[in-house]
């Protein structure tokens, strides 16, 4: 009589070769999913700073279009359109003349290493670690 199947053994194998293919495709993903997101802030601050640049166009200064650190002239959610926010953008050292302009991670967002991004008038953008901008 002979007997059709998987042993324990061979189940056993293909338990651990999936747990091995799994934990290393898992953090890949998340990483991923960061670099993604962090992708959609500098878009988001980029296009911030075209905004800012239209207002000086219009008014001949940065001041009035924010209140405080939050933008009055584009939103402060990234992504806009999303229930999930997964940085906020802020101005701040906002002058007549000059600006800063801040991506600071939320939510899940937090444990990308790195960071706050940042984008001034001048075109200077921090952190300067390679691959963050």
């Amino acid at each position: 009589m002979e007997h059709k199947g998987f042993t324990l053994i061979e189940l056993m194998i293909a338990v651990v070769i999936v747990a091995i293919l799994g934990s290393i495709a898992v953090p890949s993903y998340f990483s991923y999913v960061r670099d993604s997101r962090r992708d959609l802030a500098k878009q988001s601050l980029l296009a911030a700073a075209q905004k800012m640049e239209s207002y000086y166009a219009l008014n001949m200064t940065y001041v009035g279009s924010a209140t405080g650190t939050s933008p009055d002239i584009f939103t402060d959610k990234v992504p806009a359109d999303g229930t999930e926010r997964y940085y906020t953008l802020q101005i701040s050292d906002l002058t007549q003349s000059g600006y800063t302009l801040s991506a600071v991670p939320q939510g899940t967002q937090t444990s990308d290493s790195c960071g706050t991004l940042a984008l001034t008038r001048a075109g200077a953008k921090t952190p300067t670690t390679t691959g963050c901008w």
